[in-house]
């Protein structure tokens, strides 16, 4: 019993009885802070790259909106000249949407955009489960032609195909 009590206090004895023994502790505690604060600071570092990433990819987005809403009011007024007013209905309301949608990616930072988005899951679950599922179909869709191209070089060369 009073042995493993004894093997623990040996220990602590060795490191204190030697001169250089709270030094050496010293020291690997400080290695040990170093070592945690490089990657505190790395990890922030990362942070931000993602966030930057994030931020100019959501305005090439909201830039490619603003583009599509401009070629749709070019279009409405195509369609008024050609005396189409129904259709030109349509297209203006698309162009003003698309225009909301842009203003509201330059405007919002991420996290405010999640927020956004849980707070409609929220009001609306079967809206967010359906839009899951069909990402999750759009998503499953995408893999599956990555796939295929993937095995065209392989399966491909005009091998074992006779004409008639």
């Amino acid at each position: 019993m009073t042995m493993a009590n004894t093997g623990n206090r040996g220990f602590q004895d060795d490191a204190t009885e030697q001169p250089g023994g709270s030094n050496a502790r010293e020291q690997i505690r400080e290695a040990k802070n170093q070592v945690v604060d490089q990657a505190k600071h790395t990890i922030q570092q990362a942070r931000e790259r993602a966030s930057s990433s994030l931020g100019e990819s959501k305005l090439q987005f909201a830039d490619q909106l603003g583009a599509a809403a401009e070629a749709l009011r070019r279009t409405t007024g195509h369609l008024r000249s050609e005396d189409q007013p129904r259709a030109a209905g349509l297209t203006e309301t698309l162009a003003r949407q698309l225009d909301q949608v842009s203003s509201y990616l330059r405007n919002k930072d991420a996290a405010a955009m999640r927020h956004d988005l849980e707070n409609a899951a929220r009001r609306q679950p079967a809206i967010a489960i359906g839009g899951a599922i069909v990402l999750g179909l759009i998503g499953a869709r995408f893999l599956k032609s990555s796939e295929r191209r993937r095995e065209r070089p392989w399966s491909g060369g005009g091998g074992g195909h006779a004409r008639a």
